[in-house]
């Protein structure tokens, strides 16, 4: 785990975002909530879907992490953070515009996961 120190940015930066999900998934409903900054320098930005009221946290070179109390944050596989980030999302509300696109994520990152273990 590493510690994280708010960072101030004059804007959002979306492209670990987009480079993800595409801009389909991220027209559907991030919102940029800021950029913090890890001890060994990474810089990681908070977004949070407007219907699942859930954040994914994603550094600039393109890994995921989880949020812990007292400004911790661990490392997790993209698939971990998807499935947290889009929980639920079946029946938030507002419903998501994509929602095929939704399942094409979180497949193509579950086969992925799946091809690690084997």
């Amino acid at each position: 785990m590493q510690r994280g120190e708010p960072m101030t940015l004059e804007r959002p930066v979306w492209e670990p975002l987009l480079e993800l999900l595409g801009l389909e998934l991220v027209d559907d409903g991030f919102m940029w909530m800021g950029g913090i900054e890890l001890d060994d320098g990474l810089e990681v930005h908070a977004y949070k879907h407007f219907s699942t009221r859930r954040y994914l946290h994603l550094g600039l070179d393109g890994r995921a992490f989880a949020y812990h109390s007292r400004d911790l944050y661990e490392e997790i596989s993209l698939g971990e953070a998807l499935t947290e980030v889009f929980t639920n999302w079946e029946t938030a509300c507002p419903a998501l515009e994509h929602p095929a696109a939704v399942r094409a994520v979180l497949e193509r990152h579950d086969a992925a996961a799946s091809q690690e273990l084997h």
